[in-house]
């Protein structure tokens, strides 16, 4: 084999092997984003009671009906991220040598939440440590999309026809029944019926539904069959303004998270 015969055989194998790795980062990236989509987030600063930053604070989610726990160690400015949280209920604590432990409870995370929460710091006393009640806050002013989230209670216990849990889209405002909107006499095309769902006039075949971030949509813009109604803890309903993560729909985009 001559010199040339050679220097090209291993260009050709630089180049599929570079192909291989962009490939993958192309498939990691999606992963991570389907995943985010998914799950939520809390984030916060952690401050002393004159307002002083406190660095290397030990914060974790703890959600002991799941058995699943997530840490992370405030920064240089006091800030700290809970991220890729599976949806539930969760004890949020932090520790920092000197100071009074604080523990959060019953702390509600839903699909695709960005849960805000700053902490206060007392010098270590007598109390062993501080106990404080969660609220769900009225406002999320990191999030612009528009969304909602139908809990489990609303699936159990909400009449239902058919059992399809989602047709509960259509108690959020601008989501209408797309069958109803696309008949033989009309210009747009005939909705799917696995999806039946219009985001503010769109066509009910541009959705996107995923199940704990696996997409299931089909080839034609329609919906795979999704989860038992017995199997579904919550879902979102994201109408409009998502993020780019949730890319790849005209419509609406519904993640659904099961037990």
């Amino acid at each position: 084999m001559s010199a040339q015969t050679k220097e090209s055989h291993m260009r050709i194998f630089l180049l599929r092997s570079a192909m291989l790795v962009v490939l993958l980062l192309l498939n990691t990236g999606v992963l991570l984003a389907q995943a985010g989509a998914s799950t939520a987030h809390v984030e916060g600063r952690v401050t002393d009671v004159n307002g002083a930053l406190i660095v290397e604070s030990n914060v974790a989610a703890i959600a002991t009906d799941k058995g699943f726990s997530r840490k992370a160690v405030t920064n240089q400015e006091g800030q700290y991220s809970l991220l890729s949280l599976p949806p539930g209920i969760y004890d949020i604590t932090i520790e920092k040598t000197g100071f009074t432990p604080q523990r959060l409870s019953s702390v509600q995370l839903t699909v695709g939440q960005t849960l805000h929460l700053d902490f206060v710091l007392q010098i270590a006393a007598l109390t062993a440590s501080l106990n404080i009640s969660a609220e769900a806050p009225l406002m999320e002013p990191e999030r612009t999309q528009q969304s909602n989230t139908i809990e489990e209670r609303y699936v159990k216990n909400l009449p239902i026809n058919r059992r399809d849990y989602l047709t509960f889209s259509l108690l959020a405002p601008g989501v209408t029944d797309a069958t109803t909107i696309a008949d033989s006499a009309d210009f747009r095309v005939v909705q799917t019926r696995s999806s039946g769902l219009s985001f503010y006039g769109s066509n009910g075949r541009g959705n996107s539904i995923t199940v704990d971030g696996a997409e299931t949509n089909d080839l034609y813009g329609g919906v795979r069959a999704t989860l038992s109604q017995e199997a579904v803890q919550e879902f979102q309903i994201n109408r409009s303004n998502y993020a780019a993560e949730l890319g790849g729909a005209s419509g609406g985009v519904i993640n659904i998270i099961s037990k």
